[in-house]
């Protein structure tokens, strides 16, 4: 399956979008993933795609996993979907 690509990586203040869809802002569910992204808008975009993708395969979230170097792979530029994969076969949850 092709993956949206990502137009805007975002930053502290600037959101995290993906082709074709608006940019990714925080909502009053979202207090964990915030959180955990300590305000970082871009960085909390990139966790919210993993966690949606997450979440769509195995009905649990991000947050639900052990965890994982997941501002490391923001960082490196690695897309979210992938990373959300990655994060499911390394529990043996396929992807």
């Amino acid at each position: 399956m092709a993956l949206r690509v990502v137009v805007e990586r975002g930053g502290e203040n600037t959101p995290f979008q993906l082709a074709g869809l608006p940019a990714i802002e925080p909502s009053t569910g979202d207090a964990r993933l915030w959180e955990y992204a300590q305000g970082h808008l871009g960085f909390f975009g990139f966790l919210k795609v993993a966690d949606l993708r997450i979440g769509r395969r195995v009905m649990v979230g991000l947050m639900d996993l052990p965890d994982r170097l997941w501002r490391d792979a923001y960082d490196d530029g690695a897309h979210p979907a992938e990373e959300a994969d990655e994060a499911l076969a390394e529990e043996g949850c396929g992807a």
